[in-house]
């Protein structure tokens, strides 16, 4: 019964990003966008083939702002996504846990003025071949490698490079990814 379930919520999900489509999105085939998500884009957001955003996720993409989910990745559930009028890229085979922030733009401090007004806005991008961990915190301008895994719970901010594991707060290299066949 629970495998007809899913069918049934893939089916709805392959449904809900051809809707997408007619809107504007450009969405190759086998995507699935769950209709309990929210997806706000400008011109030139796509998502790759086989990729899946989940009940739940808020990608909002605002102006010129805009997105790349590459091929054969997913959002998982309830993940939220503030793009504004930035550029977020996110590579192919990424695979990214339930409740993700990710912040293109972000109130910032400054010795003058109100904070509320005040903002640190950047592109992010995210390599190929990643995977990042439930609940992780993505900052303005942050440039996630190919090749790297990033530990729940962990802020991420300024450059990961490639064949680590990072984690914390914020995040640092762990230790390195292991060789082939060893595992991450």
């Amino acid at each position: 019964m629970a495998l007809l379930g899913y069918k049934w919520d893939a089916l709805v999900s392959r449904l809900n990003a051809r809707w997408q489509s007619l809107l504007g999105l450009s969405a190759a085939a086998g995507v699935q966008v769950h209709p309990a998500s929210l997806l706000r884009f400008g011109p030139g957001s796509s998502i790759g083939e086989r990729s899946i955003v989940y009940r739940g996720v808020s990608i909002l993409a605002t102006g010129s702002g805009s997105f790349r989910l590459g091929r054969d990745s997913h959002i998982g559930a309830g993940g939220y996504l503030l793009v504004g009028g930035q550029r977020l890229v996110i590579g192919d085979d990424v695979a990214i846990g339930p409740g993700l922030m990710l912040f293109c733009e972000s109130n910032a401090a400054a010795e003058a003025g109100l904070f509320r007004s005040q903002y640190d806005r950047a592109d992010v991008r995210i390599g190929s071949n990643v995977f990042i961990g439930a609940r992780v915190t993505i900052l303005p301008g942050a440039e996630i490698a190919d090749h790297v895994v990033i530990a729940a719970h962990s802020v991420v901010r300024g450059v990961l490079a490639s064949g680590f594991v990072y984690g914390g707060c914020p995040a640092r290299a762990l230790r390195p990814l292991e060789s082939e066949g060893g595992g991450a």
